[in-house]
């Protein structure tokens, strides 16, 4: 029996004893010549050539690509240099990459209550200065007067040479430096505030909104539209019972050191007119048609000075604390019928109790059946 040692792959006869038991060597070929003494190669564990995979694994790759996919697991892990690049742009330009890169800015943020406002540049939402000096001034110090007599009485005449100042200072002074204002007077203004107020109430009566819009502002005509836009008002002028005259003037820009010039005028009123409103209904609410009343109001008007052709408007009323307040409307309703008028009054009874009264009724009846 031929026995031999394996030694490469080549059998090469033994010349030495036969050992008592066979020793049998296992075959095997190797897919490149590097791998016949090293086992780690033979195996595959290393290769042979560290830029190509040994066994023809290539094939298995192409076969088993998809099968590996699913066991990698892919980790969108941050990129810290742009994340600290991010930090330091400024919020229009940060806004812009995100935009760029598909991502939503306000993804995170709490959505907003948006609380609009009209904003008009021509027109200031209220009076500059609402102070009008009293025309029943304090008496002066007579005998016997205490301390807090002298105090209000010093506040009084300090207000009233304030208010005198600001007149002039941001007031006439300040308007005259605009163009086609050079010769303004503020004393002359009567006619003209008393033709604006007549044609306000002519076109409001009328329901003439682009005149009305005319004399005029749009803070005014938020107060002044609804008296007739569900109903309808009748006024006339009876008659002056004292000349207009100017007590306040003022002048400021919109917004703050913007050079856009609002200058507004507050006038005194004195007059007797006839005014009536009815609501929707025909009811009359305030006022009458037959009875003029003498009515002592401050109106105040407003012109936009900065543009060439501003004109005055009428803006808004003053109603300082020492004039005596206006009477309220009052809704009413005529009974024609006298025996619809009840005698006296009279307590309703509630649903529970009538409810209850008619089960007891029912029951009753059943009863009885």
């Amino acid at each position: 029996m031929w026995t031999g040692v394996r030694i490469g792959s080549r059998l090469v006869p033994s010349l030495l004893p036969l050992p008592t038991i066979p020793i049998v060597v296992q075959s095997a070929g190797v897919h490149h010549h590097m791998e016949a003494r090293n086992l780690r190669r033979f195996l595959g564990i290393e290769r042979s050539n560290k830029a190509k995979a040994n066994r023809n694994t290539h094939h298995n790759e192409r076969m088993f690509r998809k099968m590996r996919g699913r066991k990698t697991i892919l980790l969108d892990l941050p990129d810290d240099a742009e994340q600290r690049r991010f930090d330091d742009l400024p919020p229009n330009k940060l806004r812009t990459e995100m935009l760029k890169k598909g991502i939503n800015p306000y993804r995170d943020v709490q959505p907003r209550t948006w609380q609009e406002a009209q904003v008009t540049l021509q027109s200031f939402y209220g009076v500059m200065d609402p102070y009008v000096t009293n025309e029943d001034p304090l008496p002066w110090l007579a005998n016997g007067a205490n301390v807090g007599a002298v105090k209000a009485k010093g506040q009084e005449v300090l207000k009233s040479a304030q208010h005198k100042w600001h007149n002039w200072r941001n007031g006439s002074s300040r308007i005259k430096k605009k163009e086609g204002f050079e010769k303004f007077d503020y004393k002359s203004f009567g006619p003209t505030a008393d033709s604006i107020y007549e044609e306000a109430h002519a076109a409001l009566m009328a329901r003439n909104v682009k005149g009305l819009h005319g004399v005029i502002t749009e803070h005014a005509y938020a107060k002044m539209w609804p008296d007739v836009a569900e109903g309808s008002i009748v006024w006339r002028m009876v008659e002056r019972v004292e000349p207009s005259k100017v007590v306040a003037v003022r002048c400021s820009d919109h917004p703050y050191k913007s050079g856009n010039d609002i200058a507004q005028i507050t006038v005194r009123m004195h007059l007797k007119q006839i005014l009536a409103v009815y609501d929707r209904f025909g009811h009359l609410m305030i006022g009458s048609e037959s009875e003029p009343r003498e009515t002592l109001e401050y109106v105040v008007f407003e012109n936009h000075i900065a543009v060439v052709d501003g004109k005055w408007r009428l803006h808004d009323k003053v109603y300082p604390r020492w004039l005596d307040r206006k009477e309220p409307a009052q809704f009413t309703m005529e009974l024609k019928d006298a025996e619809s008028r009840p005698s006296s009054a009279m307590a309703l009874p509630l649903r529970a109790q009538e409810m209850m009264e008619k089960r007891k009724k029912m029951k009753e009846g059943d009863e009885e059946k």
